[in-house]
């Protein structure tokens, strides 16, 4: 299968029963929008080398290597562990499980309060400066130190943090929050 391959018919996001009310709260992966589904899909499809519906940490080292991600990174090595943990290969369903159970949703608050975790490595309940720069070496973003000094200094100012030397989880939550309402 392609890497660019769209998702066929039989595999876009099922539709909501006509008319059904929800019997509890939602789901992260009911909240999905379309598009979030077709993407969280195709990354599957990147992942199912055979294209047998199924991945396995083989084929997600494999594709991490032709990439040149680097697997010491916190983030895909938590994914890989998920997989590794069922001990199996594992279909798109359980794939999503895995993506939530790590990840977290941002829509909620729990939810980016995982994503915050992921962020805040020594755990103090704020992520500063050198957390910064992790961060965007993870993400191979070439940013200097004056770059990343310039946005806590923006975000400071723009969003009215408390310390311009980082930010807590509250004031975290309340920026990711604004972006996810737009």
């Amino acid at each position: 299968m392609s890497r660019t391959a769209k998702p066929s018919a039989s595999q876009a996001k099922p539709a909501a029963t006509q008319g059904a009310k929800p019997t509890g709260p939602l789901s992260w992966k009911d909240r999905l929008t379309t598009e979030d589904y077709e993407e969280l899909r195709n990354t599957f499809n990147v992942f199912d080398e055979d294209g047998s519906g199924t991945i396995d940490p083989a084929e997600i080292n494999k594709v991490l290597e032709e990439l040149g991600l680097d697997k010491r990174n916190p983030f895909i090595l938590a994914l890989i562990h998920g997989l590794r943990d069922q001990n199996k290969p594992v279909n798109f369903e359980e794939f999503l499980n895995i993506i939530g159970s790590r990840v977290g949703e941002t829509k909620t608050k729990d939810g980016i309060r995982k994503v915050f975790s992921l962020f805040d490595k020594d755990e103090n309940g704020s992520v500063d400066f050198e957390e910064f720069k992790i961060i965007a070496r993870q993400l191979h973003e070439n940013l200097t130190d004056d770059d990343l000094l310039e946005m806590l200094h923006s975000t400071h100012i723009n969003h009215k943090t408390a310390s311009n030397e980082g930010v807590d989880f509250e004031e975290f939550y309340r920026i990711v929050s604004k972006f996810n309402n737009k």
